[in-house]
């Protein structure tokens, strides 16, 4: 599963919801009171662990059937919002189904698991996982992944997980805040 992972305090995860804001080809999928979702076009801070990013020129957004006798249909306008007729593992995440290649998730994680860390935050995109099963992601989709791996590199700076910032294997972008307090000293998590 692709995944592009952060080391990023609360300011530079509102720096990101903030650019995300600005960019037409995303909507964000929030909570509209129990089972009902609604898709925003923008978004004021930092409240959530795991937030779903509608890339909407991917298409339609499925309605999961919830019962034997039900089918499967799209939503018919996602910023009117819905009613989920399937639930997930998590209640506080929509639900689309395995993995809908329309949707990239956003996790926030500034603190990590001992309390005192930056945590590991990042986007997780389900990518062309489902593609043998007809269900790959637009080709608009791939390209808006691409430049979003790019706007990652050109503001962040890769770090190992262990041992010196400048050290071999690096691997986590960290975000300007975040490198900033890693390079006065602050620990950094080493899993998610």
């Amino acid at each position: 599963m692709p995944w592009i992972p952060l080391y990023a305090d609360a300011e530079d995860l509102a720096e990101v919801v903030r650019w995300l804001s600005k960019d037409e080809e995303i909507a964000f999928i929030v909570s509209a009171g129990p089972k009902r979702w609604i898709a925003r076009e923008t978004l004021e801070g930092v409240h959530f662990n795991r937030l779903a990013l509608w890339h909407v020129p991917s298409g339609p957004l499925p309605l999961v059937a919830g019962r034997a006798w039900q089918h499967e249909r799209s939503i018919e306008d996602p910023m009117r919002g819905w009613r989920e007729r399937a639930t997930g593992l998590d209640p506080t995440v929509p639900y689309f189904g395995a993995g809908h290649p329309g949707i990239i998730w956003l996790n926030a994680e500034t603190v990590g698991p001992d309390g005192e860390e930056i945590g590991i935050s990042g986007f997780e995109w389900i990518g062309n996982r489902y593609r043998p099963e007809g269900l790959g992601a637009h080709p608009m989709t791939e390209r808006w992944w691409r430049k979003l791996r790019e706007r990652i590199r050109s503001t962040a700076v890769q770090v190992p997980r262990l041992g010196p910032l400048d050290g071999p294997d690096p691997e986590i972008w960290a975000l300007p805040s975040a490198l900033a307090r890693l390079r006065s000293g602050a620990i950094r998590a080493i899993s998610p």
